[in-house]
């Protein structure tokens, strides 16, 4: 069997160890009490078979001799819930005969028994740790089937989950100092799982719902924040900021906290005033907080989708007045992938979305209690979005504005509270442009005209993207949400006062007018998606059990080609590499979502569920991503790794037609950007107070004799692979040091 094929029996059995106890918790939710469901008994075996093969390609006796034992006690629970004679006789003889198999044929070549406790890599100590942890987790079955036989039925007694916690701390703490992530996350789950059963077994909850979630009420809401958060944080630093967006807000928060200049933002010593300062000040503080860093760069990021998918819930609980809707309005938006995306690279989208959302529960919030502070913190959320992009924030909430006043006849008043937000939301949106306009009245022009409507009127950014673009982003980044809300149009047409009628318009207005801009990235739209959340809950619960029925099986077609197409990607781009840990999280995920599918859990749920669940398992597997296929994602990391290595200390650092703040970001060696073309490098220069910037800029199309000055000669030189580097000196010629993710580095050295 290959290594591939191998590694994948591996992950599919540990994928089906998981499931099993997910079936086993959900289960004895519904039912409110500790169950020993059959499936749980008939995965066990199939997943303790398929890892004993794998162990015995491996040649690793430890792994075939601690499934063993499980294996038999879980044919004998099955044996005790008179199920294992239903298996036809030949299978059940193969079943009881493989093992001896396996046994046989490891035996049968070059063994040795003390290499079982050797291990160079692994301290003693820490061996012995984790040794302990494992035979206290294979130990608790054989303390179940004790209680088994004992009471001659199939059950877990309370003393299986206190045994499996301590075994899972073990292997979990073990996991760390070994820095096994997909150890880690295996326990950490498991954990979570026992603790429960525990909870179950001594009645903690007196209420025993029919539904799921309705029996995980209290809870619920920690545990999808929690759980979200770990997701958001996981390997948050094994990747650096990627080019372009991420490394230039990147370098921008780092270079404001090295001048101490917080007003005039400056990318790699220019003036860059193409957004206001709010996501550079957020940069900064991270930076001044924690060192500066991606994961510092990134940290607040994670941050700012907790607090919306907390907002969320609150102002669910504002407009439903129904926990649960409420609840699910929160999963469901944590559930699209646009949501992780924007976390997962440094811009200001994820920001002004969190702004937006927590002016419009302030002002909705108003709206129920007629509390004067809730509307002046509307006032004030919106001005710090303005501090962040400008006028855009106001677009979904005039929106908003405009519909209700439309539908209840009624519009805002000017009263005290109105006026004190006015000025408060101008006060804070608007002092840092009438600073830098009273600086250089040009500014005016610059921001309002060039970075706001020339934006939206021309492609002057190369940003542009046909009509359907949005459409089309929403319906793959929120499948099949997004278009069970446009199902429901035509009843929305009929019932303009509808609740439902509010979400609609709150995305599919927002959507048209951005669609007719020129300028369009997939995060400009993500204010619309806590819209298209709370939509969804009310579209999807007046759909019919059968509707439902046909939205699950085309959701898990979805998933299905999705989880293919990653699994097949390095076919496709020969760059791509992915890793054990990623096929794991893969393996992982697909069990869970089988095991979800037959859980029992109410199908009105259950595809909410499934929605969070696929998108958590698509946000581990993306971190492993980024960290192992720099040249796919822009990561410039190994290339700062190798310059930093190997650098002279006279050296500087010249990039060749491209701006790289990633390079700057990642080195404190100076750096000098080479102009031969690229419009990436045309920078705004007008406000600049002198012309020292051209000395770390320079112009080879109206200097093309700089490079053959031997003073500009010294250093490095990085370039795309693909670039044909000008001509030097005949003296001279280029010396290729190495090639890395697509970039070539090299010196300029004298001909022999």
């Amino acid at each position: 069997m290959n290594g591939i094929g191998l590694l994948s029996l591996g992950f599919l059995a540990q994928g089906l160890f998981s499931a099993r106890f997910i079936i086993q918790l959900i289960r004895s939710e519904k039912a409110g009490k500790v169950l020993s469901p059959l499936i749980f008994w008939q995965l066990s075996i199939l997943a303790s078979f398929l890892l004993m093969v794998y162990g015995t390609f491996r040649h690793d006796i430890v792994i075939v001799g601690g499934q063993v034992f499980g294996y038999f006690i879980y044919i004998r629970n099955l044996q005790l819930q008179n199920a294992w004679d239903n298996f036809p006789k030949w299978t059940r003889v193969l079943i009881l005969t493989m093992p001896f198999v396996f046994f046989g044929y490891l035996f049968s070549g070059d063994f040795s028994f003390p290499s079982l406790f050797s291990n160079p890599e692994i301290g003693t100590l820490l061996l012995t740790w984790g040794s302990i942890g494992q035979v206290l987790f294979t130990g608790r079955f054989f303390v179940q089937w004790y209680s088994a036989e004992q009471k001659k039925e199939s059950h877990f007694p309370i003393s299986f989950w206190y045994i499996s916690i301590v075994g899972a701390i073990m292997i979990a703490s073990y996991a760390i100092f070994r820095k096994d992530a997909v150890l880690f996350i295996g326990q950490a789950f498991g954990i979570l799982v026992y603790a429960r059963n525990i909870s179950i077994e001594k009645n903690l909850k007196f209420a025993i719902p029919s539904a799921f979630l309705d029996r995980i009420k209290s809870y619920r809401l920690p545990v999808l924040i929690g759980f979200t958060a770990f997701v958001l944080f996981f390997n948050l630093q094994s990747w650096s900021v990627t080019e372009s967006s991420e490394a230039r807000y990147a370098e921008i928060g780092k270079e404001m906290l090295e001048s101490g200049d917080w007003i005039h933002p400056q990318l790699m010593g220019i003036f860059h005033y193409h957004k206001p300062p709010m996501t550079y000040w957020i940069t900064a503080v991270a930076y001044k907080a924690f060192g500066v860093s991606p994961f510092s760069a990134r940290f607040f990021l994670q941050i700012a989708v907790l607090l919306k998918i907390f907002l969320i819930y609150k102002l669910g609980l504002l407009l439903f007045k129904d926990s649960k809707k409420a609840f699910l309005a929160a999963m469901l938006y944590s559930s699209f992938s646009v949501v992780i995306i924007g976390s997962r690279a440094l811009t200001t989208d994820t920001y002004l979305a969190t702004f937006i959302l927590a002016a419009i529960y302030f002002w909705f919030s108003h709206q129920k209690s007629k509390n004067p502070i809730s509307l002046i913190a509307s006032f004030v959320f919106l001005g710090l979005g303005f501090l962040t992009k400008g006028p855009v924030v106001w677009i979904v909430p005039i929106i908003l504005l405009v519909y209700q006043g439309y539908q209840k006849r009624a519009w805002p008043k000017f009263n005290w509270p109105t006026l004190v937000g006015l000025a408060l939301m101008l006060g804070i949106g608007l002092f840092w442009f009438v600073g830098l306009y009273i600086e250089d009245s040009r500014f005016l022009d610059y921001f309002l005209f060039k970075h706001t409507i020339q934006r939206f009127a021309t492609d002057t950014f190369s940003r542009g993207q046909p009509f359907w673009f949005y459409p089309v982003v929403l319906i793959i980044t929120a499948f099949p949400w997004f278009l069970i809300l446009l199902q429901k149009s035509i009843w929305v047409a009929k019932n303009k006062s509808s609740q439902l009628a509010l979400f609609w318009v709150w995305v599919v207005i927002p959507v048209l007018f951005f669609s007719i801009s020129q300028s369009k990235l997939v995060l400009y739209i993500l204010p619309v998606y806590s819209g298209l959340a709370f939509g969804s809950i009310l579209a999807w619960d007046q759909l019919s059990d059968r509707a439902q029925k046909k939205w699950e099986i085309t959701q898990f077609i979805f998933f299905g080609l999705v989880l293919i197409g990653l699994i097949i990607s390095p076919k496709i781009d020969p760059r791509i590499t992915l890793g054990y840990k990623f096929y794991y999280i893969w393996f992982i995920l697909i069990g869970t979502l089988i095991g979800l599918l037959i859980s029992g859990i109410q199908r009105k749920d259950r595809v909410l569920i499934n929605s969070w669940v696929f998108t958590m398992g698509v946000g581990l597997m993306a971190s492993y991503f980024f960290s192992a296929n720099p040249a796919v994602v822009n990561d410039t990391r190994r290339v700062a790794e190798w310059v930093s290595a190997n650098h002279e200390p006279q050296d500087e650092i010249f990039i060749y037609d491209k701006r790289l703040p990633s390079i700057s970001f990642q080195s404190e060696l100076p750096i000098v950007s080479i102009y031969d073309g690229d419009e990436s490098l045309n920078r705004e220069t007008q406000f600049q107070k002198d012309e020292s910037w051209k000395e770390t800029l320079i112009n080879l199309k109206t200097d093309p004799d700089w490079i053959k000055k031997a003073v500009n000669q010294k250093g490095f030189w990085i370039s795309k692979s693909s670039k044909k580097l000008p001509d030097l000196p005949t003296d001279f010629s280029w010396k290729l040091q190495v090639e890395i993710d697509g970039w070539k580095i090299h010196r300029i050295e004298p001909k022999k």
